[in-house]
């Protein structure tokens, strides 16, 4: 079994052959870090753990932890919130069962008879949406209520020379208003896993982890491609200039490249990030330019993490475009745009709701959570387009 220093070495081989390796060799070298990466975290998760359990025992066999019963009447008050640890038992009696104690009905009922999701649990799978999504960190995120108008500036005039004494015109500014709706995002998990639980850490771990990965699916794909109809409206669905509109050629070169990146403007190159399928990256990455030098890199980041590059803009993958080989006339396969100029805005936290469907008697655990989205500039979207041919 390999040890933490022949991973790190490793990883410092890889680091330099990858500036090196194209094609099929770039494939394996990058397949190899993920592997490496993936052990390194087994590895150190482990040694954490015997750490921690060495400590504690160290710490009671120098009696410095000292084992008491707590006196349960000197306890604060505050269980009646949804962050205490009454509620968040309350709350998993709920779920298991259907009742919710009569105690804490007025704090943790919803309209539609579902429960509140305790803070603690929310903020995990806040986090954990945040750790698979490749598209949701980027994008940024506000708690508008539902029905608000943001108001978005364009300078419509430029600045102009003036001859001494002339007088100056007034700038003006075209407003545009974005109005953000409020529509229900519903994930129904854990079916069975009641018979799983055996801890109330067990249940919020299996609630945080069901949720986070149902919701954070259909986020990223609706930023991606929703076509706004009661979801939040996708960035390819933009309507954009001609100038700023890539079709690929049939065969796949250099040129193709280039034109995507020279067609992003200026004023926006500054942060843009281009969008793939990693198919269509791993394509790409067997361009080479005039020197034949590749112009796709992977690089690898301190955390062992990839970082994917074509002509020096970062990319980032999502399954939600069609790869080069799917991808039909006229299909977006790719996008140039800065993610902090599409706004994701959360109406409504998420609850939790239960049901039996009738005909299979089982019992659904169903959360939702009220979202829209909406690209707030879109004058340094770039979208490339498969070709007529392949």
């Amino acid at each position: 079994m390999m040890e933490l220093k022949d991973i790190e070495t490793r990883k410092a081989q890889i680091a330099e052959e990858c500036k090196k390796a194209s094609g099929a060799d770039l494939d394996k070298l990058y397949k190899e870090m993920n592997d490496l990466k993936a052990k390194e975290e087994e590895i150190r998760k482990q040694q954490d753990e015997m750490e921690k359990r060495k400590y504690i025992a160290d710490q009671i066999n120098k009696n410095e932890i000292v084992t008491k019963k707590i006196d349960e009447k000197k306890e604060p008050n505050n269980m009646y919130t949804v962050d205490s640890n009454e509620y968040r038992k309350a709350f998993m009696d709920y779920v298991l069962s259907g009742e919710m104690t009569p105690e804490f009905r007025s704090v943790a009922t919803t309209a539609d008879n579902g429960a509140v999701i305790p803070t603690a649990v929310m903020n995990t799978v806040v986090e954990k949406m945040e750790q698979y999504g490749n598209i949701l960190p980027l994008v940024r995120k506000l708690s508008y209520p539902a029905g608000v108008v943001v108001p978005t500036s364009a300078l419509a005039t430029e600045a102009k020379w003036m001859q001494e004494g002339a007088a100056v015109d007034v700038n003006g500014k075209s407003t545009v208003a974005v109005t953000f709706g409020a529509y229900e995002l519903a994930a129904a998990i854990g079916i069975s896993f009641k018979a799983h639980i055996q801890s109330l850490s067990a249940f919020e771990a299996a609630i945080a982890e069901n949720v986070s990965r149902a919701m954070v699916k259909a986020l990223e794909k609706a930023i991606i491609s929703g076509d706004g109809a009661a979801k939040p409206k996708g960035i390819v669905t933009e309507t954009v200039p001609e100038v700023r509109k890539v079709t690929l050629s049939a065969k796949l070169g250099y040129k193709d490249i280039v034109n995507m990146v020279k067609a992003i403007p200026s004023a926006y190159k500054d942060g843009a990030v281009l969008t793939m399928n990693e198919n269509t990256f791993l394509d790409m990455a067997t361009v080479v330019d005039n020197n034949g030098q590749p112009v796709a890199h992977v690089n690898y980041g301190v955390d062992g993490e990839p970082i994917a590059a074509l002509l020096g803009k970062k990319v980032v993958f999502t399954d939600y475009l069609p790869d080069l080989t799917s991808a039909k006339t006229g299909d977006v396969v790719a996008f140039a745009f800065q993610y902090d100029k599409y706004i994701l805005n959360t109406a409504y936290q998420m609850d939790l709701v239960t049901y039996t469907e009738d005909a299979t008697r089982n019992k659904v655990y169903q959360s939702i959570g009220m979202y829209d989205g909406k690209v707030v500039d879109n004058n340094g979207l770039v979208l490339v387009v498969a070709p007529a041919s392949k």
